[in-house]
């Protein structure tokens, strides 16, 4: 990383920001820089961070620093939410960190059927704001994501069968180009921008806001359910054979599901998050989940409650600062294959269960074709999945552990777990080329899943909007369209 402690970068900075600089020492430096979600995005360490309370100050950053940037004398990290797990995903080490958290705002047309979101807000304040009018969007199902990069990632909804992938509900982007520009995205100005960031992540300019369209909060019925048994082997076929018959022969697009089993503090259990997102209690579609054996009553949260309070629930089951991050690939939903995972995951969790403070979620999510369908209706996107290519399954690959000594036998043996998945898949012709972005890791080459067509789609898109190639050598983290990292 270039090193920009240079009297130039610091006087940029500090004209731009009024002289609010962040450097360490710094009390509020620290504060702020130990606020990402994993560990590793806290300890790398920027030289300076920023924090941009307005969209004409990003565009005033990003001119002054163009120079820099252009010549390798500087690189930057955009940060939202921080939610992204690896190191150097949102912060960059000898760096300058643009904080983007204090842009905020929530509005709604005149009609109510569009709402406008800044990048510094999260999905609970969005959820929150929404339900005073009896709306919501189909965003992140944890409320304390960060908006921008999950939307840039794509995003899965509880909606996601009726409404796609959630940047398919993205009507206009606003993002400061690589010249300092402020340019409008969508389906009539600046298309092809429009239908790249659905998905293209960081590679074309600074988010700033976005808007999506409503639509009327209903009651939901769901909540978690957890099995456990004697036989976790069994108990969680029992699961996955379910959770197969859901995806291929499920007609209710109403209904969702996430299927995992996990570990923590010497326990297993299996887990099924289900909702149906029109209220309906038990209904047909998800009692081949609540009538499974081996159910825990004393945890079942299974209720009638809003999208708000759901989001929220999926919030308590994760907390800021752990050593923590995932990978994930993608396969076609598959019994034997699935379960052929399980016995590696176990062989994996005996192998490293001493490791101090070891939780660990290996779960699926559904790409339904309903799914699939409803992106397609809602225009382009960068994922470029045919419908043809549903139901699908995103596997999640989430250790989290507490010591630094145990980081290196981890990561060891949970590459080694994903090449064993992946092979196994390869070799039952079960592997799609999609990873989900918003759960791959720095090493993966996410950018390549999308496909040769999209690649160069999104490739002619960047030289168009970003001719110099900023936001790919100036702004490093993330996944670039030049394939991974290493």
């Amino acid at each position: 990383m270039s090193n920009p402690t240079n009297t130039q970068v610091l006087d940029v900075l500090t004209r731009v920001l009024k002289g609010s600089v962040l450097q360490p020492g710094d009390e509020n430096y620290e504060k702020g820089n130990n606020s990402y979600f994993s560990a590793f995005e806290n300890e790398v360490k920027p030289s300076y961070i920023v924090k941009p309370g307005s969209v004409s100050q990003v565009q005033e950053l990003v001119r002054a620093l163009h120079p820099h940037l252009v010549s390798g004398g500087c690189q930057i990290a955009v940060r939202g939410g921080g939610h992204t797990p690896f190191a150097g995903s949102a912060n960059i080490q000898d760096g300058v960190t643009v904080d983007m958290r204090d842009l905020k705002g929530i509005s709604l047309n005149q009609d109510k059927s569009i709402v406008e979101i800044h990048v510094g807000e999260t999905w609970e304040t969005v959820y929150r704001e929404l339900e005073k009018h009896g709306l919501t969007v189909p965003g992140a199902r944890s409320g304390r994501i960060g908006v921008a990069g999950f939307v840039l990632g794509g995003g899965l909804s509880m909606f996601s069968p009726r409404t796609g992938f959630s940047c398919d509900s993205v009507v206009e982007f606003e993002v400061v180009l690589a010249s300092g520009e402020l340019a409008v995205a969508n389906a009539e100005e600046n298309s092809d921008l429009w239908a790249a960031l659905k998905g293209g992540l960081n590679n074309f300019g600074i988010l700033t806001s976005f808007k999506m369209k409503t639509f009327k909060s209903a009651d939901i019925w769901g909540g978690l359910t957890f099995y456990m048994s004697e036989n976790m082997f069994d108990t969680f076929s029992q699961l996955i054979r379910s959770a197969c018959d859901f995806v291929y022969n499920e007609e209710d697009r109403d209904a969702y599901g996430i299927f995992s089993i996990g570990y923590g503090f010497g326990h297993q259990a299996v887990t099924c998050v289900m909702y149906h997102t029109q209220g309906k209690v038990n209904p047909p579609s998800l009692q081949r989940f609540t009538s499974l054996d081996n159910q825990i009553k004393e945890m079942c949260t299974l209720r009638t409650s809003t999208h708000y309070g759901f989001t929220e629930e999926l919030s308590n089951f994760s907390s800021n600062g752990k050593r923590q991050y995932w990978t994930s690939i993608t396969i076609h939903p598959d019994v034997s294959l699935m379960e052929a995972f399980h016995k590696k995951w176990q062989d994996m969790i005996s192998a490293i269960e001493n490791a101090q403070g070891l939780t660990f979620s290996f779960g699926f999510h559904p790409i339904t074709k309903a799914m699939l369908e409803s992106s397609a209706a809602a225009g382009n996107n960068s994922m470029a999945i045919p419908t043809s290519d549903g139901p699908l399954f995103v596997v999640l690959i989430n250790p989290g552990w507490d010591a630094a000594e145990d980081d290196e036998r981890v990561f060891a043996a949970v590459d080694d777990f994903v090449q064993g998945l992946r092979k196994l898949a390869s070799e039952k012709g079960m592997l799609h080329r999609y990873i989900f972005p918003n759960y791959a890791h720095g090493t993966d080459d996410t950018i390549a899943g999308y496909g040769e067509d999209s690649v160069l789609k999104l490739k002619k898109t960047s030289a168009k909007y970003d001719p110099e190639g900023i936001f790919q050598r100036g702004v490093p983290g993330g996944f670039k369209l030049a394939g991974r990292k290493g």
